[in-house]
């Protein structure tokens, strides 16, 4: 069997806020017959995690941005801000 990759694992990579990963899984709605001939809709969904390596610190936020503050205000409280880069800080407002 070959080995999955962490894309499909753990999701699409966002960016780097410090030193954890922000990933997002992002699944389509997809429509469907049955075997009566019934269309079944199944809805889509859009999950964000924060990942450090491969061990999860935190999932379930519904937006990546969410997550970036999470990030953020957990590397405020350790006084380690300085090693988010700058153009993260501006792009998400990060102050």
């Amino acid at each position: 069997m070959a080995t999955k990759s962490k894309a499909t694992q753990l999701g699409s990579y966002v960016c780097k806020v410090g030193k954890y990963d922000i990933r997002h899984k992002i699944i389509q709605q997809k429509s469907g017959k049955n075997h009566k001939g019934e269309i079944i809709i199944s809805p889509g969904s859009v999950t964000s995690s924060v990942y450090l390596g491969r061990e999860l610190i935190k999932g379930g936020f519904n937006d990546h941005s969410k997550s970036i503050k999470y990030v953020w205000d957990k590397l405020k409280k350790t006084g380690s801000e300085g090693m988010v880069s700058t153009r993260v800080i501006k792009k998400y407002n990060l102050n």
